[in-house]
């Protein structure tokens, strides 16, 4: 007969195992693990080579590949030399253990719960944090990875002295506890922060794919902001999705929180979608206003390269001019317009060309509508490079006086002074709608075409201009202008009280030349012609940008006979901001006091100097300039 003691060994096995197990769970159960309090401070010291104290109860769960520790009252050390007193102080903390990474030597951390948690990160002046343990040397420091982290209600202090970065965090927990109310308050980059959110437990530092909701609004310095959105991976900021919303004083103030070079303006607003995925910041829909001025686009920042690479797509269907003026220097970096200098026109504030240097620029821009430009500016489009601190306006073309202006600006940061090289054409420009309103009815429009090609160095606009070598052309042909300002150009008394008599009859204009020459910025007229059907005026004299001044003197060649004409020269000086225009005294003066002469004499004669022989050619432009007319003049 077959025996039944194998089975029944089993089953006693079996039995004694479950037994065995049973004391040694009622075991750890019952046991006191208070006892291994100083034990475990010294392995746990020992790896982490800071001092941990265990000054509360401890207890510990075992049976799991996620084992849990939870500890009262403890504390860690902070690295030698730190300034606060401890990295962390704990009121209550719980850490679940992943147990198969540890057996490989990681330390990772599925959980870590901090109640009443007190925690101070903090730089050495080398740059390194207290939050990295381990040896000093060769060997990289212990790195600790963490899964889901919960802070129920603590401080967090963080100090990076390199950074000028010192901050408070308090944060308290809702009654859920997977949903956090985090205030913020010290100084970022140096600036004044006042933050108030509300933020999800911190999940996904481990794996990355958790989506970490994070709702805020607050303040750094003159910058107010709002987030809300989501963070897939909390540690590295990436995985970012938010809307935002921006404004302050001026853009300038957002360089040194950004590290993104932009120019001084008038306060603003904008609002737009941040995404940022690896090294890629992604700035989408981005709707604002800038002073009076409205933008529209997308930009994104590439950190993986250095300098950084800012690239884009801008739009502003109405912007005002005065807005821009932080490019040329004429506004702080608070947004403040600054003040020309005492009879001064042109900026002299340096243009922060260090700035240029924090990033490469591809960025393709257009203006649909000017406002408050002074000039019949209509349109602007092209495309603003910068690399190496080489800056590039290329092509630029805008819509002016109904026709159009373009070309190419360059500048040079490379060296100090900065260089710059302007290369510009006009075409078919209106004269009329180059005349201020109260002057553009005596004129009916020719077209204009012109060029300028400069070469200038400095470091302000002012500093630019000062220094400007090159030439400038400008030729117009057609229009006509009321007879009565050709009459005054030559102070031509008759014919000026005629042409009122008559209500003022039409001048036709055959051309208008003027060919400069700029040398250190000194600009003088080569030629400077206005040729009418009856009069001719010629200038010479030169503008200065160096002092800003003006010495023109206009001289008018009448083609026809008048009585009483005091011809001029008229004299165009004074200032830039201060422009005058006068007859010149001497010749005048002179005609004047022969006729008072004559008058001495016998008075029917006294009329003789003052009536014009019409001696001026009567020529068309091309005769003036000295080629055959038909031919195109060479550029």
């Amino acid at each position: 007969m077959p025996t039944q003691a194998p089975p029944t060994r089993r089953r006693r096995r079996l039995r004694q195992a479950a037994a065995a197990l049973a004391v040694i769970g009622l075991g750890t159960a019952l046991f006191d693990w208070n006892v291994l309090r100083r034990p475990l401070e010294y392995v746990i010291s020992g790896r982490l080579e800071r001092e941990i104290r265990i000054n509360g109860p401890l207890s510990v769960h075992l049976w799991s590949l996620h084992p849990s520790l939870s500890a009262e009252e403890v504390e860690l050390a902070n690295a030698p030399g730190g300034k606060a007193p401890h990295l962390a102080r704990v009121g209550r903390l719980q850490i679940t253990l992943n147990l198969t990474e540890s057996l490989k030597g990681n330390w990772v951390l599925d959980g870590l719960d901090l109640d009443r948690a007190d925690v101070q990160l903090e730089e050495d002046t080398a740059g390194k944090g207290n939050w990295l343990f381990g040896r000093q040397g060769d060997e990289a420091p212990l790195a600790v990875r963490y899964g889901k982290i919960r802070i129920r209600d603590g401080t967090l202090g963080l100090r990076l002295p390199a950074r000028k970065v010192d901050l408070k965090l308090r944060i308290t927990s809702e009654q859920d506890k997977e949903r956090l109310n985090v205030t913020v308050a010290g100084r970022w980059a140096g600036e004044a922060v006042d933050i108030s959110g509300k933020a999800d437990v911190v999940q996904g530092l481990l794996y990355g794919n958790q989506p970490y909701s994070v709702d805020a609004r607050g303040s750094i310095g003159p910058t107010r902001f709002s987030v809300s959105g989501s963070a897939a991976d909390l540690a590295q900021i990436d995985g970012l999705d938010i809307l935002f919303t921006l404004s302050g004083q001026s853009l300038a103030g957002l360089f040194p929180l950004t590290g993104v070079p932009l120019p001084a303006t008038p306060p603003y607003r904008i609002a737009g979608r941040l995404v940022r995925t690896g090294p890629s910041w992604q700035f989408q829909d981005i709707d604002g206003k800038v002073g009076s001025s409205d933008v529209s686009g997308r930009l994104s920042i590439d950190r993986s390269t250095t300098p950084q690479k800012l690239a884009g797509k801008l739009r502003s269907g109405r912007l005002d001019l005065s807005d821009l003026s932080g490019f040329i220097g004429a506004r702080t970096s608070t947004g403040q317009e600054i003040a020309p200098r005492p009879g001064k026109v042109l900026p002299s504030r340096p243009l922060g060309f260090e700035k240029i240097a924090a990033a490469n620029v591809d960025l393709d821009f257009v203006i649909d509508d000017f406002r408050n430009t002074g000039l019949p500016l209509d349109s602007a489009q092209g495309r603003l490079t910068i690399v190496d601190r080489q800056v590039s306006l290329s092509p630029l073309k805008l819509g002016l006086a109904k026709g159009v202006t373009d070309g190419k600006l360059e500048l040079d940061t490379r060296k100090q002074p900065a260089s710059a090289k302007l290369d510009m054409r006009a075409t078919r420009l209106q004269l009329r709608e180059l005349l201020p309103d109260t002057n553009s009815r005596r004129f009916t429009s020719g077209v204009l075409g012109g060029h300028a090609t400069l070469a200038m160095r400095g470091q302000s606009v002012a500093d630019l201009l000062a220094s400007a070598n090159g030439t400038l052309g400008l030729a117009m042909t057609g229009g006509s202008t009321d007879r009565l300002l050709v009459r005054l150009a030559n102070l031509d008394v008759a014919n000026s009280l005629v042409s009122w008599l008559s209500g003022g009859q039409r001048e036709d204009i055959r051309c208008i030349i003027a060919d400069m020459e700029a040398t250190n910025g000194v600009l003088k007229p080569r030629t400077l012609i206005l040729d009418t059907a009856r009069t001719r005026v010629r200038g010479k004299g030169e503008i200065n940008l160096r002092d800003e001044t003006l010495d023109l003197h206009l001289r008018t060649e009448a083609k026809d006979t008048s009585l009483l004409a005091l011809r001029g020269p008229l004299y165009l000086g004074g200032s830039f901001a201060d422009p005058v225009v006068r007859p010149e005294p001497l010749p005048v003066g002179s005609r004047i006091a022969g006729a008072v002469a004559l008058g001495l004499i016998a008075p029917p004669l006294a009329l003789l100097p003052l009536i014009e022989t019409g001696g001026a050619e009567h020529s068309p432009c091309s005769t003036t300039l000295g080629v055959t007319p038909g031919k195109a003049t060479p550029r």
